[in-house]
């Protein structure tokens, strides 16, 4: 078994290491000649440089490179760090060109389902103005309940007023009647919510249908591949 190694480089000196260097390359192919066709080569924690004709823990731990009786790296063999972060790199390019792909076949379908513009902004208008309506409905509602809740209100204060306890059932009925407008209120916050994020979306969803518009126009003229 031949082991050697080299330190690493310093700069004041380094003609002299890269000498150093092609002379342990020779030494290296001529050791490993008829018996150790290869050789492996791996730096430790120190930065040294080893070269032998067997594998030792370190190496296995660092990654090494396998090098032919030419003094050729034939093959780098990442350390378990390295593969972890190959795969890292691998997995989140993966999830880039997945999320690539989905938003190429999301403008596929936009263009496909607005040819125009106009089209695109009659129907964002139209989203838009459904909300709209939603939201009439809602405070209509909200008003009926808010109307009911006064009226057990007044039917309440009536009791007191006359030094008579609430009944049960009445009290039941407003807690049941104040739990309604509250949760009607909830629905015309969320529908102002979603009818602003609406409007708000339009400018930029215009602008970007005029990108992709713009690319398909270009790759059917033949201006881009």
């Amino acid at each position: 078994m031949i082991r050697m190694h080299l330190p690493p480089p310093s700069r004041p000196r380094l003609h002299a290491w890269a000498l150093a260097l092609a002379l342990a390359g020779s030494a290296a192919a001529f050791a490993a000649a008829p018996g150790s066709p290869v050789q492996y080569r791996w730096r430790d924690a120190q930065g040294n440089l080893h070269f032998s004709d067997t594998l030792s823990a370190v190496a296995i731990a660092r990654g090494y490179e396998v090098v032919n009786a030419q003094g050729v790296v034939v093959q780098h063999v990442p350390s378990p760090a390295e593969r972890r972060a190959e795969q890292a790199a691998a997995a989140a390019q993966a999830k880039l060109d997945a999320a690539r792909a989905h938003q190429q076949a999301r403008d596929a379908q936009l263009l496909a389902a607005y040819p125009h513009e106009s089209d695109l902004r009659l129907a964002l208008q139209a989203q838009a103005s459904n909300i709209e309506q939603s939201m009439r409905a809602t405070r209509i509602n909200l008003q009926s309940q808010e109307s009911s809740l006064a009226d057990l209100l007044q039917r309440a204060a009536e009791f007191e007023h006359e030094k008579k306890p609430v009944p049960p059932f009445l009290n039941n009925d407003i807690v049941r009647q104040r739990a309604a407008v509250e949760e009607q209120r909830q629905i015309l916050l969320r529908q102002q919510r979603q009818h602003a994020a609406v409007l708000a979306a339009i400018a930029p969803q215009l602008e970007h249908y005029r990108q992709i518009k713009q690319l398909q126009d270009a790759q059917a003229n033949g201006q881009i591949p």
